[in-house]
């Protein structure tokens, strides 16, 4: 009999509170997120003496940890999984296809037609070194014998600019060759 005047005292000061509360709620269009809130809460309260007295209570309780025991476990492997994928670099040989196809794209729109593009990252993502090989579109480049060094073109010199300008990094990072 104790157990259900406790239980009554219980019941009520929640109700109290919860009525309190409601009542406090700022706007009308939040009443009826906080009624809902109320309810569930009251449900709780009258649902967690009955499981109790049933001895179901601890039960209760025990597969909800154990639950959140294996979720936070298969969350783990995911985060396991994820560290092995940085690992091995693939994340990185990704960005670095990114950028080479953006820089593409940068010379494409510039009038160039792109032979290659190579772009190395350091450890911190980094750009250490772009290399762009392009060539004039609608025009083929002969060469007969061997160049030394060739003169460079102030388009080429543009396009470096453009690029370093665009990527935030030096000019003496990228390459252009034509």
């Amino acid at each position: 009999m104790a157990g259900i005047v406790e239980w009554v005292k219980n019941y009520s000061m929640v109700c109290l509170l919860l009525m309190a509360v409601t009542s406090v709620a700022a706007k009308k269009e939040y009443r009826k997120y906080v009624q809902l809130f109320v309810e569930i809460v009251l449900v709780i309260t009258i649902l967690n003496p009955l499981l109790r007295a049933a001895g179901k209570s601890g039960d209760l309780f025990e597969k909800i940890s154990y639950d959140s025991f294996w979720q936070g476990l298969n969350n783990l492997k995911m985060d396991q999984g994820n560290m092995e994928f940085l690992k091995e670099g693939s994340y990185q040989s990704y960005y670095e296809k990114a950028i080479a196809s953006d820089v593409k794209l940068l010379a494409e729109n510039a009038g160039y037609a792109v032979v290659d593009v190579t772009a190395s990252l350091n450890e911190a993502f980094e750009i250490e070194e772009m290399e762009l090989k392009v060539a004039k579109q609608g025009v083929e480049a002969v060469v007969i014998g061997t160049l030394e060094k060739e003169p460079e073109d102030a388009q080429l010199i543009a396009l470096r600019e453009k690029v370093a300008a665009y990527y935030q990094i030096p000019p003496e990072k990228v390459v252009v060759l034509d």
